[in-house]
């Protein structure tokens, strides 16, 4: 039976960090989960351009590939279209499994169109509708 609703409360990291190997190495979490890339605009207002999931690897060991031209979106594909890139993740939330980082990205695409993101994330199909809560505490 498909459950009606869910709602994800995530927390974002406390900021972005540039797209570059000192940040990765400092701030990318050596854990799976959902993360993003960043760029702003000339008022500083945030634009995500892509929305990637990291599982079974880690967000680190995924940033790293991107960095390294392995993974798609590349870092030569990012900087030749956006000068600034920065990448951004979701530091907590209390769901772990591969289904529900499929469903928080997907409800990630969903609320900000990412232009890289070309091909559709499904949901998971386990709930009628997703919902994310942005909050500052789990």
């Amino acid at each position: 039976m498909v459950e009606a609703e869910k709602v994800y409360r995530v927390v974002m990291s406390e900021r972005c960090f540039r797209f570059k190997l000192d940040a990765l190495l400092s701030h990318a979490p050596d854990a799976p989960g959902v993360y993003e890339f960043v760029t702003f605009d000339s008022e500083r207002n945030p634009r995500v351009l892509y929305v990637g999931i990291a599982h079974p690897e880690s967000i680190h060991a995924c940033l790293a590939e991107h960095l390294e031209d392995k993974k798609s979106p590349t870092a030569q594909e990012l900087f030749s279209q956006w000068k600034d890139i920065y990448f951004d993740y979701v530091a907590r939330t209390r769901e772990q499994s591969p289904e529900d980082f499929q469903d928080i990205a997907a409800a990630l695409i969903t609320k900000h169109r990412p232009p890289l993101n070309t091909a559709p994330l499904a949901f998971s199909q386990r709930y009628q509708k997703v919902r994310l809560q942005e909050v500052e505490i789990l």
